[in-house]
Order: C-alpha cells, then sequence, then structure tokens
C-alpha cells in the first residue's frame, strides 16, 4: 500500500462485510479523511498502523466492522512493509477490544505493535 486512501479503506471495509456479514456503509467519511491525512503525513509505519488501529476502532466511521477493518488495514499496511504481526487471535481481539471501550491510547497501541511484528523474510 503505498499510500492510504479513503477508497482502499472502503475497499477493505466492504470486502470484510461481504465475507463476514455485518451492516455495510460509511457512517463518518470526514473520519476517514482525517484517518489518512494524518497517515499520510507520517513516515514510521508503526506509528501509522497504530493510529490506524486508534482512530478507525475508537472513532467508528463505518456502520459495522470498525474493530475488523481497522485490523486488517494496520496489517496490510504492515505487510506491505515487510511486517506481520505476530500475535495470537485472542490477543489482537483483546487489543482491538480495549481499544473500542477507551482503554488504550495510539502510544500503547504503537508499543504493542513494534513488541508483537516480525519480519515476512528476516535477512
Amino acid at each position: 500500500m503505498a499510500e492510504l486512501t479513503v477508497r482502499k479503506i472502503i475497499e477493505i471495509h466492504d470486502e470484510i462485510i461481504k465475507k463476514y456479514s455485518g451492516t455495510n456503509g460509511v457512517l463518518s467519511e470526514a473520519t476517514l479523511e482525517m484517518l489518512v491525512y494524518k497517515v499520510n503525513r507520517e513516515h514510521d509505519v508503526l506509528k501509522q498502523s497504530s493510529m490506524v488501529l486508534h482512530i478507525i476502532t475508537s472513532q467508528h466511521p463505518f456502520f459495522d466492522g470498525n474493530k475488523r477493518t481497522a485490523l486488517v488495514t494496520a496489517e496490510k499496511m504492515l505487510y506491505d512493509k515487510g511486517y506481520y504481526i505476530h500475535a495470537e487471535a485472542e490477543e489482537k481481539v483483546d487489543l482491538m477490544i480495549k481499544i473500542a471501550e477507551y482503554k488504550c491510547s495510539v502510544k500503547t497501541i504503537e508499543k504493542w505493535v513494534k513488541e508483537t511484528i516480525r519480519e515476512l523474510h528476516p535477512g
């Protein structure tokens, strides 16, 4: 993912809803535009992915599937830079719930991402 766009996030969301069900639709495109603006001004993929996790999960730009969309978008951003999140599904779910309950700051999320990511092809 060279540059994050509102369209890319919506496409990820639509695929998730299509595959796993839920209510389709964007609740706040302005939230997505603000996120894209912030992410594309930052050059550190850890910070970028942490912002995505925090903003999509806590600010609910979609009617449904916000946590799933946030996680998949962040994982795709990391993957495209040569990383993956090395954590059990349960640990990911726990993090996403904490974010949704407003119990995680962006810095806390960034620390978690830093501790859990691994290189795809360590050299």
